[in-house]
C-alpha cells in the first residue's frame, strides 16, 4: 500500500482554453480488466499524456507502470480525483497520487497549453514533505520542503 501524497491542482487561464481542458481531462483508466466497466473520473492522467499503444500493449507490469513513473511522477495517476470548484476561467482539483506529486506530468502539460497556469499544492505527510509548483508554459518553478 502507497502512502498518499495530496494533491490540489489549480488552473488559471482564458475561459475557452479552461473549458476545452475540463473536457479533455474526463476519462477512463486504461488499464481497465476486458469486460469490465470502467469509471470515468474528473483528472485522468491518461487523456492528458497519453500512455503509448506499445506500452499499453506490453501491460502495466511489463512496461506501464515504470513510464507513469516517468512520464507522470507517479503510478496509476490521479486517485480520487474531484473537481472541488469552477468558475470562469478557474478550475481547482483535488486527487491523491501514490508516493509522489505528479511534477512530470505538470511539466508536460505547460507547453502543450501555454495559455494556462498550472499551480500544484502537493504534501505527503508519510515522508514529511510538501511543496508548491507552478508551471506555465515551459516555465517551472517548484519549492519543496521537508517537514
Amino acid at each position: 500500500m502507497p502512502n498518499w501524497c495530496h494533491n490540489k491542482l489549480t488552473v488559471v487561464g482564458p475561459v475557452a482554453d479552461v473549458k476545452r481542458f475540463q473536457g479533455q481531462a474526463v476519462g477512463f483508466c486504461p488499464w481497465s480488466e476486458p469486460g469490465e466497466e470502467p469509471e470515468s473520473v474528473v483528472l485522468n492522467f491518461h487523456n492528458l499524456v497519453p500512455i503509448p499503444p506499445d506500452v499499453l500493449a506490453a501491460g502495466y507490469e511489463a512496461a506501464g507502470h515504470d513510464w507513469e513513473q516517468e512520464h507522470w511522477g507517479c503510478k496509476w495517476g490521479a486517485c480520487h480525483a474531484e473537481l472541488a470548484d469552477a468558475w470562469d476561467g478557474h478550475l481547482v482539483y483535488t486527487f491523491d497520487t501514490a508516493w509522489a506529486p505528479p511534477l512530470p506530468f505538470l511539466k508536460t502539460l505547460g507547453p502543450q497549453w501555454p495559455m494556462l497556469r498550472f499551480v500544484l499544492t502537493y504534501e505527503e505527510l508519510g515522508m514529511s514533505f510538501q511543496g508548491l509548483c507552478k508551471v506555465q508554459g515551459e516555465a517551472v518553478d517548484d519549492h519543496c520542503v521537508t517537514l
